[in-house]
């Protein structure tokens, strides 16, 4: 992850959508000085600034950290996600500032074993602090039915038991048409800004998306999903 690129992407979609410095900053509700920083190289945005950055902006976290735009073909994208992936894990430390104080930060990104799924993510740490932030979670199988409604919990498992860290949707509201689940996921977003980590491991990968669909006969299927972190808790 290259903080300069990082900022020189910034600082091109920021006049892509005709905003000075104070604009942007007006926005995030930041400083000048934190705009001019970030696109200088000189700092990174925290979890909470990236995803307004990519609310600003209406791209995903991922293409600002990788400082560019994912215009690929959308066959070739677990490919390239791969590909992503294999550049989080070379990360070392980053410099990020919050609140006008120097803290360290260190990114992970998030991905599954699943073969019928893919996810997009990625998780944040600091001394004090842990975010995590799913944007897509992408159903990859063949032979869909189609469901009334879905929800998405991502849980925490420690040993045999498993707490709700988020959801989305309701498995209870019904629809008046049916929808193929790849319909159904378009939207799903997970955005945990302080995250407390139960895990006594040394990875954290004891986190997991359940998916429950309910089709026309109001009978319920799951998915389970692992996700994975591609290093240690710790920060």
């Amino acid at each position: 992850m290259d903080p300069i690129k990082i900022g020189k992407f910034i600082s091109s979609k920021r006049k892509e959508n005709n905003m000075s410095q104070s604009d942007l900053a007006s926005i995030l509700n930041v400083t000048n000085q934190a705009v001019s920083k970030w696109e200088n190289g000189r700092g990174i945005p925290d979890i909470e600034m990236l995803k307004k950055l990519s609310e600003v902006f209406n791209i995903n976290i991922e293409e600002i950290l990788s400082g560019e735009e994912n215009r690929r073909d959308n066959r070739k994208k677990f490919f390239y996600f791969g590909i992503f992936f294999l550049v989080i894990v070379l990360l070392v430390g980053l410099v990020l500032f919050l609140n006008n104080e120097h803290e360290d930060f260190y990114f992970s990104s998030l991905a599954t074993d699943n073969d019928s799924f893919s996810i997009k993510g990625v998780m944040a740490y600091s001394k004090d602090k842990k975010s995590i932030y799913i944007s897509e979670v992408n159903y990859d199988g063949k032979d869909e039915e189609k469901y009334i409604s879905m929800e998405c919990i991502l849980y925490e498992s420690n040993d045999s038991l498993e707490k709700i860290i988020s959801k989305y949707g309701d498995i209870n509201d019904k629809k008046t048409n049916t929808f193929l689940l790849t319909e159904l996921l378009k939207g799903v977003e997970f955005n945990i800004d302080s995250y407390e980590c139960g895990c006594t491991k040394e990875f954290c990968n004891n986190l997991f998306l359940r998916i429950n669909v309910k089709n026309i006969d109001n009978k319920i299927i799951t998915y389970q999903i692992p996700v994975q972190v591609d290093r240690s808790c710790e920060a």
